[in-house]
């Protein structure tokens, strides 16, 4: 028996991460929705093979990309999964309990673990980072607010409670670090013109500062020092993605303010 939740994913050559992804939410979600920003690998076709209804969309940045694939389901339960997640057997088992009953209608939505749970080939990959998400939630409670460019893609809680819900989402997020390192290239373009757009200023001493401190954070913190070279790899890379974005909007917001002294 199928649930009445939709599940929602934006995609974009996705053909590796995705199925397994599908596989974990085919059979009880009454819906699948695959919003594709121009995929060249076979993404739209394994989706569809899956049971999904794809739809193309122009990519506009990630929140709103997400907030069109909302706007797409026909259930007001929807759960927001990217194609690199996949949903443990305990949270699945308990997403059907969860709608074996009725769920009150004071509850925006439901907390889940997000854990990065990376298998790298050849290395025996030691990650404890977890924290908690909001992903299944009631759309006339919550909602993704579409703004270009924006790093927010997370549902935004209008009213109600959100409750905690036992079980992981694990995080596959890495093919190879030529992937990650193009994905936040992307990522710290668009948080840059988010940042120039909203007038934020980025100070040079931030500048100075932020690649080692984040640095630290992901290979001392977040552990990353447990995965040898590997670890030390992700961290760098990690690290890079916030010091681009920063300078990124600094370099926007220099050009900017040039173009406007050529005009005056």
């Amino acid at each position: 028996m199928t649930l009445p939740v939709s599940v929602y994913y934006i995609t974009q050559d996705e053909e590796l991460r995705l199925p397994e992804s599908l596989a974990k939410v085919g059979g009880w979600a009454d819906e699948i929705i695959v919003v594709d920003s121009g995929s060249v690998d076979r993404t739209r076709e394994l989706a569809e093979a899956a049971g999904a209804r794809v739809v193309h969309h122009q990519w506009q940045g990630f929140a709103c990309q997400k907030a069109y694939a909302a706007s797409l389901c026909r259930n007001d339960w929807v759960l927001d999964l990217d194609a690199d997640e996949v949903l443990s057997d305990r949270l699945v088992e308990n997403i059907r309990n969860l709608f074996a009953n009725s769920i009150s209608e004071d509850v925006a939505g439901f907390r889940m673990r997000w854990v990065l749970s990376q298998p790298v080939p050849g290395h025996p990959f030691r990650h404890d980072k977890t924290k908690k998400i909001l992903r299944l939630y009631h759309r006339k409670r919550a909602a993704i607010v579409a703004e270009k460019d924006s790093n927010n893609d997370r549902p935004q809680v209008r009213q109600g409670r959100v409750l905690d819900l036992k079980g992981d989402v694990l995080h596959r997020t890495l093919i190879s670090l030529e992937q990650m390192e193009r994905k936040y290239c992307q990522l710290s373009t668009e948080q840059a013109r988010f940042m120039a757009s909203k007038g934020r200023k980025i100070s040079s001493g931030r500048l100075f500062v932020e690649f080692p401190l984040k640095f630290l954070k992901y290979y001392l913190l977040h552990r990353q020092i447990l995965n040898g070279w590997y670890g030390l790899s992700v961290s760098i890379t990690a690290a890079n993605r916030n010091f681009m974005r920063l300078a990124k909007a600094k370099e926007l917001q220099l050009l900017s303010q040039l173009q406007n002294d050529r005009e005056t």
